[in-house]
């Protein structure tokens, strides 16, 4: 397993530019070299601030909602992928919003072996 932890750009499916739940990108960019997604191996999803809490240990009402489905601006979106070249790799599309841009960012957040193909999903974050 290889951490890379970059912002990347992503080519979306035509018709899509949801912000909260984007689809499994076609293709994205990294070090100057487009990648295509041929196969979505897992998606899983992140929201809420586990952080939070209150007095007792119990996250607040919004907190554990927003667990289940999400908030505005937070939590991450990761998508386990099969590129054209056989590579694997793990991205995600971070809600928060960046700057003066409403929309989050995308991200290449590792390169698996094959053999790590089935592992490290949820557990790992």
């Amino acid at each position: 397993m290889q951490f890379i932890g970059r912002e990347i750009s992503v080519k979306l499916p035509p018709g899509f530019s949801l912000e909260k739940k984007p689809p499994v990108p076609d293709a994205f960019t990294w070090q100057g070299k487009t990648h295509s997604v041929v196969e979505m191996l897992a998606n899983w999803h992140r929201y809420g601030k586990p952080e939070i809490r209150t007095q007792g240990g119990r996250p607040p009402y919004f907190v554990r909602s927003g667990r289940t489905q999400g908030s505005w601006g937070q939590g991450r979106v990761y998508y386990r992928v099969r590129t054209d070249e056989g590579r694997l790799f793990d991205l995600y599309y971070d809600r928060a919003p960046k700057g003066q841009r409403r929309a989050g960012a995308w991200f290449l957040w590792r390169e698996l072996s094959a053999e790590e193909e089935s592992v490290g999903l949820e557990e790992d974050l």
